[in-house]
């Protein structure tokens, strides 16, 4: 650089700032590419979410219609009455119809969602074959005296010939009446 002349060292100095203002505009443009990119992915997001809340929206009537029929289906129960007794005894009434053997059943503590209450039942203790467990279950989900659903269900080889046994939880769901009017809402 010694023997350069000075026009020299001006375009050389020239050169480089130009260099150096591409190289920041390069990495200024890749990184708007990259925040770009994001804002994108964000807004796909956020398009599709607002399509499927429209759909719901649309299918508002649709959606209160099914409530209203599975509401009117739900069992009502006074405020005051016990409901455990009652729901046990519907479950080992099916539990005897279909061969399944309970030895150890306990309602648990009644959890209320929205109006609906939902009662779980743990059975420790229970023994019958596939086929009549698989009756026993298809009945309990589909039953028009009541409304039950099997949370959880675990099952082993039973000490007889082709049996199984093991315990599940059982949420049965009822509603309880208004009060004054003894009427559902």
């Amino acid at each position: 650089m010694g023997n350069m002349s000075l026009k020299e060292k001006a375009v050389l100095y020239t050169l480089g700032m130009v260099l150096l203002y591409a190289l920041a505009v390069g990495l200024w443009f890749f990184s708007q590419q990259t925040a770009w990119s994001k804002a994108a992915k964000t807004y796909q997001r956020a398009r599709d979410k607002y399509r499927r809340e429209c759909t719901l929206i649309k299918e508002k009537s649709e959606w209160e219609d099914r409530y209203a029929e599975e509401r009117s289906r739900m069992p009502l129960f006074e405020r005051d009455k016990q409901t455990d007794t009652t729901w046990l005894a519907k479950m080992d009434e099916l539990a005897a119809k279909h061969h399944i053997s309970i030895s150890q059943r306990q309602a648990g503590k009644a959890d209320e969602a929205g109006e609906v209450i939902e009662l779980p039942i743990d059975v420790k203790g229970w023994e019958g074959s596939l086929e009549a467990l698989v009756r026993f279950v298809h009945e309990l989900e589909n039953t028009d005296d009541g409304m039950f659903d099997m949370r959880s269900i675990s099952f082993k080889p039973s000490a007889k010939r082709g049996y199984l046994k093991g315990s599940f939880t059982l949420t049965c769901a009822y509603m309880l009446e208004n009060g004054a009017g003894g009427k559902r809402k």
